[in-house]
Formats: structure tokens, C-alpha cells, sequence
């Protein structure tokens, strides 16, 4: 008998995907394999399972050609709601909370076991995140929660400001999907991000990283952006010549494309039509510099965003 062993080498490539969605198994209304095969139509790459207070086993992940699915669960308290993504079993016991020296056992045990833990839509109307984040291990916050609207917008700009205070803090989207509504779709928004491979592991670990951006939808605009080799989420030494370069597909016209830093927020192109645009841009100093696509979805509509990116850090 012979055995040919074919091996390939791990190289970055942009995968799309969901880190937030419910099945059947809490208040969503589709199972899991359902999820998984609409994603295929939808042109993601992965999901992740948040079921609220309920994991998936690795029995149960369906298994579906060319959709990489990532176990997890949101862990659901009236002060709180988080994502524990890549774990079978992020702690013992119940999900039960009584005080924080308890809420912290819990976000403690799940980041020694390896889950990526994130900060789900900390300005939602409903379920705000109201503990404090410095005390517990946060890998992510996810700024961009189903349609855009202004808890979005708070998020982000409470983002930003930890941006300008110096801190390093990656982002996310999810689409928090439990069922169709005229405005909530399973991939809205999308999380692009730049891994070594399609696996759970190598998915999350380049999302702790920063290598990615959120765009509105599947079929939204995406971006590059380099800094010799540094991407999205490195940092490097900051020296005078410096030069940030950007892709940018999927602009329609009209699109604003906004260059963010701990200076200023500045308009670098508006879309004269519909394609792609490449910019090589100075990097003036310290600091951070992070990209913002602007859009009107409808005539009339303010501005709101398409794609926002995690920065690259010069230091």
C-alpha cells in the first residue's frame, strides 16, 4: 500500500465570517447545520455558535464543505453578555454569577482554557455591558453589533477613545442573527480577517491579533493595509518615512474613505466610481492609524459606515 502525503504551507489569507448567531438550542430559530449551510450561500467562511448560556459539543459541530465552525456560547447575566469563543467548556457548573469575585472566576477560567473572550455590544439598549474591563481578560470588543445604529456608533467611539488613551484593543462584528427581520441577516456585519489558515484556532488567534476589519455585509467592501510588512493590528517602531499602503475593493461611488489617527480624522478619497482604489499615504508620527468606509445605502441617509478597521500601531 501506498500512502502520498500532500503538505501546504500556512500563508495569510482573508476569510469571512460570523462570531455571533443563536440556534435552536436557546432563542434562535435555526439549528446549527442550518446556520452552516446558509452561511455557505452567503459567502462566509466561518461562524461561530453563541447559543446564550449553552455550548456546542465537538460532536455536534456540523460539518459543512468549505465553512469553518468555531464553538462557543454567550454567557448571558443581567449585567453583562460575552462571547466565549473556541471552547468546548469554558468553565465548570452553571453560568450563575452572584457578585464579582464570581463573574471574574468565571472570565478567568474560560481565558485559561483557551477561549477568545469578547466584550459583546457594550451600548446595546437593552443589555449593556456594565462590568469593568479593565479587571477581567477581554481579547475583543465587538463594536459592531446586527444593523448599524447608535449603539454601534457609541461603541466605536468608545473604542477610539481607548485608542487615543494609549491602549491596544482589537475589534470585532457579529450579527448576533436568531432570525430574519427586515434589517438582520446572518453576515451583517461580516468579520474579515487575515489568517494563516482556515482553522478555529488560526481564525481566532489573527483576530486577538487585529488582523481584521468589519464590513457591512459579505459582499461589502474590503481593505489592505501594509506598512512594509506590518498589517492590520501590528505594531512597529515609528520612524520618519514611513508609508502606509491601502486596497481598497468593493467602493461604490460616493463612498468616503476617512484615514483615523490619534491626530485627526481626514477625508483621503471620495469614490468618482465604482471600483477599487490604491493610496500610499505618510505616516506622520506616533500614534495609530486605522481606516473608515463611509456609505449612503439609500438617498437621503446620512453617512454611516461600510468597513472599519483595526489600526496598525507605531510606537
Amino acid at each position: 500500500m501506498t500512502y502520498e502525503i500532500e503538505t501546504t504551507l500556512k500563508q495569510r489569507r482573508l476569510l469571512k465570517g460570523d462570531l455571533h448567531m443563536h440556534t435552536v438550542a436557546s432563542d434562535g430559530v435555526q439549528t446549527a447545520e442550518e446556520l452552516a449551510w446558509r452561511a455557505r450561500r452567503h459567502g462566509l467562511d466561518f461562524i461561530a455558535i453563541t447559543d446564550h448560556n449553552q455550548t456546542i459539543s465537538a460532536e455536534a459541530l456540523p460539518k459543512v464543505d468549505g465553512v469553518t465552525v468555531i464553538p462557543g456560547l454567550e454567557w448571558t447575566h443581567y449585567k453583562a453578555h460575552s462571547n466565549f469563543l473556541g471552547c468546548g467548556q469554558p468553565y465548570d457548573g452553571s453560568f450563575i454569577a452572584n457578585n464579582r469575585d464570581e463573574i471574574a472566576a468565571h472570565f478567568n477560567t474560560a481565558h485559561q482554557r483557551g477561549a477568545t473572550i469578547v466584550v459583546n455590544h457594550p451600548f446595546d439598549e437593552g443589555c449593556p455591558f456594565q462590568l469593568e474591563m479593565a479587571n477581567l481578560p477581554i481579547d475583543l470588543i465587538e463594536v459592531w453589533n446586527g444593523p448599524m445604529r447608535e449603539s454601534n456608533l457609541k461603541a466605536i467611539g468608545y473604542w477610539h477613545s481607548l485608542l487615543l488613551a494609549g491602549k491596544k484593543v482589537a475589534i470585532c462584528g457579529g450579527s448576533d442573527f436568531h432570525r430574519d427581520t427586515p434589517f438582520l441577516f446572518l453576515g451583517g456585519p461580516t468579520t474579515c480577517v487575515y489568517a494563516l489558515s482556515n482553522s478555529p484556532a488560526d481564525i481566532l488567534s489573527a483576530l486577538r491579533q487585529g488582523h481584521a476589519f468589519i464590513t457591512f455585509s459579505p459582499v461589502g467592501p474590503t481593505l489592505s493595509m501594509r506598512v512594509g510588512d506590518a498589517l492590520l493590528g501590528d505594531s512597529i517602531q515609528w520612524q520618519a518615512g514611513l508609508s502606509l499602503q491601502l486596497g481598497l475593493n468593493g467602493l461604490l461611488k460616493g463612498d468616503v474613505v476617512r484615514l483615523v489617527t490619534q491626530a485627526e480624522t481626514a477625508v483621503i478619497l471620495q469614490a468618482p466610481a465604482n471600483g477599487s482604489a490604491e493610496l500610499n499615504l505618510p505616516v506622520a508620527g506616533p500614534g495609530f492609524a486605522r481606516v473608515e468606509v463611509l456609505r449612503a445605502f439609500l438617498p437621503g441617509l446620512p453617512l454611516l459606515p461600510a468597513l472599519i478597521s483595526n489600526p496598525i500601531y507605531f510606537d
